[in-house]
């Protein structure tokens, strides 16, 4: 067996899992005037999205979803996948056959499959701006216009997603990390006091600060079968102090100190969760682990336990101190069922 596991535990590493260190890292970079955007996106072309349903979907079919699908709409962005130090790029190359792979086999299959059930899903692919823009040194040097380009793709998505495919149905916006990030500008500039917001089901803006402040009048859901809302949160594993100060997080959390978060199992103002309301945790070998995760505490994080799970499992998920990179799958069947529940609040509403 020992071979098994030690192909499984590179399987880990190379979905990024594993692949932790506290050791500052040192970016690659190049000029953002000399840089050389890629053709953009056409979103009335197939081509330019990772999931449509008009499109391959081949992806999902592992899970064994059934066709009983509700008739809602999930439009769903991906978070920072473009990562590499030593990749100079501001911006991903949409048309890259190696981005285009990791895209369908990272985030979609194991994140968007979350809605996949619910409704019709469309993922575009945008051309996102690479992880070391979130520093501040980069984001005064080029990254703050690297961002605004990868925004500029997704609503141009959006854009067109509502001319040409959406027909007046209703619609769940959902991402993770930098696709939440963009996720919250389009609710800003689309549905936050506008007559779309009539047509949001949820938006799920997870990986990302929200607060009080960006919104007008779209509320923190706390009721699981709320509609017209949002819910919205950051998972952190709970440690020793000792094991925090030697951990490297993604969001630190200073920077979400006055953020807003949701309990993704309760779904109500509860700041905690038993193992037994847990639904379920999606690991890595496509299977979901019920009663697996326990919430702690919230306030503004969640504080998880390591999940409860076999020896093996349980031995390599110790490794892992930084959750950011799960806050969809600890949750994933939760999020599954709570987004089919909210669909059908909002259909038996009309």
């Amino acid at each position: 067996m020992k071979p098994f596991y030690l192909i499984f535990f590179l399987l880990l590493n190379s979905c990024g899992l594993l692949s932790e260190s506290n050791k500052p890292v040192v970016y690659n970079t190049e000029s953002f005037k000399e840089f050389k955007l890629s053709k953009a996106p056409d979103y009335t072309n197939l081509s330019s999205w990772a999931v449509h349903p008009n499109g391959d979907q081949t992806v999902f079919e592992e899970f064994n979803f059934d066709d009983s699908k509700l008739p809602v709409d999930v439009f769903f962005i991906y978070p920072t996948l473009l990562t590499d130090k030593n990749n100079t790029r501001w911006n991903a190359d949409i048309y890259d056959n190696t981005t285009r792979s990791y895209v369908l086999g990272s985030s979609v299959k194991y994140q968007a499959s979350a809605w996949f059930s619910t409704g019709d899903i469309y993922v575009p692919y945008y051309r996102q701006a690479h992880l070391r823009v979130f520093r501040e040194s980069f984001w005064k040097n080029g990254g703050k216009e690297a961002y605004e380009m990868a925004y500029n793709d997704v609503k141009e998505a959006f854009t067109t997603y509502m001319k040409e495919y959406n027909n007046d149905r209703p619609i769940i916006i959902a991402g993770h990390s930098q696709g939440s990030g963009h996720a919250k500008r389009l609710l800003q500039e689309f549905f936050d006091g506008k007559p779309l917001k009539n047509k949001l089901v949820a938006a799920y803006l997870i990986g990302t600060k929200i607060t009080n402040d960006d919104f007008k009048t779209l509320d923190l859901m706390i009721e699981k079968n709320e509609t017209g809302g949002f819910v919205t949160w950051n998972t952190y594993r709970l440690m020793s102090e000792r094991k925090k100060q030697k951990a490297s997080f993604t969001i630190s959390e200073e920077w979400i100190k006055d953020a807003l978060c949701s309990n993704p199992i309760t779904w109500d103002d509860n700041k905690t969760s038993n193992y037994d309301d847990h639904k379920g945790f999606l690991y890595l070998n496509n299977k979901v682990f019920p009663k697996t995760v326990k919430i702690e505490s919230i306030d503004n994080k969640i504080l998880v336990k390591l999940p409860k799970m076999g020896i093996v499992k349980r031995l390599l998920l110790s490794t892992v101190k930084d959750y950011h990179k799960a806050d969809v799958n600890l949750f994933w069947e939760d999020i599954r069922l709570n987004s089919i529940e909210r669909s059908k609040s909002y259909l038996s509403a009309q």
